[in-house]
């Protein structure tokens, strides 16, 4: 019995390391140059929505932005009703139904003022295997934050946000290992504002 158990084991555990390699490979191909960061072009009229949609598939966790108008899926199911300013995370069920993941509670906030070569924030989590969480990230002042996640399976994350913007990542199938999150002031004074919410 537990021989069958092991050889069901394998392949799930293979296509999760491949899963997580492929992230991790689009994550660092998506991340932004380090460095001074261009002036923001005004957007066209006509300029496509962001997508404030997540698709989850559970198999592998691995999460991609659902665009309205190139989504296969209705539109009841790629925008349910939320609060304007906040993303949606769904997860595709293995019978291919969908759901809305919901925030379960708030694991911890933080704010902090941030300056260049000032000390680093770190926070850190301790999820369980396939624990959801979003974390949430804004500041307010002149600047620019740099966000690092480690420990999150696909290798280390490094997002960059002006003030006066929202980063909100989705952190998706815990792999039970503590995860890391360091806030760095890049430019500026900044105001750091972030909260990790576990899903559900």
């Amino acid at each position: 019995m537990a021989s069958d158990e092991r050889d069901g084991r394998v392949p799930l555990t293979v296509l999760t390391v491949l899963a997580l390699v492929a992230g991790a490979a689009w994550w660092r191909s998506a991340a932004p140059e380090p460095g001074a960061a261009p002036a923001a072009p005004a957007p066209a009229t006509s300029a496509e929505p962001i997508a404030r949609t997540w698709r989850v598939d559970p198999s592998t966790g691995d999460a991609w932005p659902a665009r309205p108008g190139r989504d296969p899926a209705p539109r009841a199911l790629r925008a349910p009703a939320t609060e304007p300013d906040r993303s949606v995370v769904i997860r595709i069920e293995d019978d291919g139904t969908s759901r809305v993941l919901q925030v379960s509670h708030v694991v911890w906030r933080e704010t902090s003022d941030l300056t260049p070569g000032g000390p680093p924030v770190v926070r850190q989590v301790n999820p369980s295997r396939g624990d959801d969480y979003r974390l949430s990230v804004s500041c307010s002042g002149g600047g620019s934050i740099a966000v690092q996640l480690s420990g999150t399976g696909t290798g280390d994350a490094r997002r960059f946000l002006r003030c006066g913007g929202r980063l909100e990542l989705p952190l998706l199938g815990g792999t039970g290992a503590p995860v890391l999150v360091r806030f760095t002031g890049v430019r500026g004074r900044a105001e750091l504002n972030a909260r990790l919410e576990a899903l559900y």
